[in-house]
């Protein structure tokens, strides 16, 4: 090999390894980037402090602590208030119905709780303005799936005569009910046997408020790592939902069969209310998921609401004031949720449903 050809062959190495260099040092810092991403995800999302304004359950999990008031809980002026059985109201329920009283509970998760807005600002309150005599137990928490709604619902409710019982849900619901745990707090999870509802993992192991790690396993989704293997797995929302409703659907619809004869027997109403969140607002994958509710409402004659139709057509321009976004109060643990004007807007379109299932008289007030 002649001089002029080795010396351009060094060259011509020193540039191969340079580009080799800077290349293995730009993954090298991609991945750091990706990893500092990932802790500094781990510390924002945290569970907030808010949602541990609760307490330990050995059947539900968690239930609201008794005689709470936090004046400024989201924001300025934004209370969050309990009576003494853990209800988001702040007046004490009596055991007996007052005279001229109509009663509602209203069973959910962080949607129906309310959280990111006032005691007065739920849709479960705004209900007493648009139904005439209503009065609402808001026996909601966050965090729960629709089978923790049912268990503290069918353990407590009884003990508060009552002629409507609102459960609603969001999608993530569903997904909630095929988990031992939430966020790091433990919780019970249903399981059919033949056609009996058994309860699993209870009593719920004791919690204590969980440490920043407790995000790590929702977080290392972010990494570029695993959402390259992800890549060549079937994630889409399709497939997602079909992996999750497999484990679940049967045990759901038990589930809400099982609340039908509760309320029958408890001189109740039931309404299956399904509350659309982000996800709902564009046609997608969760649209089968309402096509199967509302063909098991259809087959078994228990009522059902869905207002993600009626969402849809609320123009964009208002649709961005009716969730926490950035146009709206932006509040820690919350974002997502609806705010007063999205919860205010519930109300009067659940009310209008509710006329029209013939579940409350022209008067407004629920049917005894």
């Amino acid at each position: 090999m002649s001089t002029r050809a080795a010396s351009r062959l060094r060259r011509l190495k020193r540039v191969l390894l340079g580009v080799l260099v800077v290349t293995v040092g730009i993954i090298g810092l991609e991945g750091l980037a990706s990893l500092g991403l990932l802790f500094d995800n781990i510390n924002v999302s945290r569970t907030p402090g808010n949602f541990r304004q609760a307490q330990y359950d050995s059947l539900v999990g968690w239930v609201g602590l008794p005689n709470m008031s936090s004046f400024n809980n989201y924001g300025p002026n934004l209370t969050l208030s309990t009576n003494s059985q853990g209800m988001r109201i702040h007046r004490p329920v009596p055991s007996v119905v007052l005279a001229g009283e109509r009663r509602a509970v209203c069973s959910g998760d962080s949607f129906a709780f309310g959280s990111g807005v006032s005691d007065n600002e739920t849709f479960c309150a705004y209900l007493e303005h648009e139904i005439s005599n209503l009065v609402t137990l808001n026996m909601s928490q966050r965090g729960f799936g629709i089978d923790q709604m049912y268990l503290w619902y069918k353990r407590d409710a009884v003990l508060y005569p009552h002629s409507l019982h609102l459960l609603a849900f969001i999608w993530a619901d569903f997904e909630r009910m095929a988990t031992t745990s939430f966020s790091g707090y433990p919780k019970p999870r249903l399981r059919l046997k033949g056609e009996s509802l058994v309860v699993e993992n209870v009593p719920v192991p004791q919690w204590t408020a969980p440490s920043q790690w407790s995000q790590v396993g929702e977080q290392i989704g972010n990494l570029r790592l695993v959402q390259l293997i992800r890549r060549n797995t079937d994630m889409s929302d399709s497939a997602k939902l079909q992996r999750v409703d497999d484990q679940v659907w049967d045990v759901a619809e038990a589930v809400f069969k099982d609340v039908e004869k509760l309320n029958r027997e408890r001189g109740s109403s039931l309404v299956m209310v399904y509350l659309p969140a982000p996800p709902d607002l564009v046609p997608g994958a969760y649209d089968n998921r309402r096509n199967r509710l509302a063909a098991f409402s259809q087959r078994t004659g228990i009522r059902f609401v869905d207002l993600t139709a009626e969402i849809r057509a609320v123009p964009a321009d208002s649709l961005d004031w009716m969730f926490i976004t950035a146009n709206a109060l932006p509040v820690n643990g919350s974002a997502g949720h609806y705010t007063a004007m999205g919860h205010e807007w519930v109300a009067k379109k659940l009310a209008a449903h509710l006329r029209a299932l013939g579940v409350v008289d022209s008067s407004g007030a629920p049917k005894q």
